[in-house]
């Protein structure tokens, strides 16, 4: 059964990730670029014409944006949780 992205599958918590890497970072730069795209989205749409598909198309770059900064610092919080766990 696939492991849910948030850390549990089946009651079973995911273990800390071994090290930080480029496609974490990557991951935390699309987040930062997302959000304020979602933005400008949004500016735009409401200050040239209010359609239902501008508002939606930027909300959700605002709403996935926030999403993977989350899942982002869940991780990072996970690694050096992990990390300090292992200097003990």
């Amino acid at each position: 059964m696939p492991q849910h992205p948030f850390g549990k599958a089946q009651g079973r918590p995911l273990p800390p990730p071994e090290q930080f890497t480029a496609a974490d970072i990557i991951h935390i730069g699309l987040g930062l670029t997302m959000i304020p795209l979602g933005v400008a989205i949004l500016v735009r749409t409401l200050s040239i014409a209010v359609t239902v598909t501008g508002v939606l198309v930027g909300g959700a770059f605002i709403a996935f944006g926030a999403h993977r900064l989350w899942i982002a610092w869940s991780r990072y919080r996970l690694y050096r949780q992990g990390k300090r766990e292992k200097a003990r």
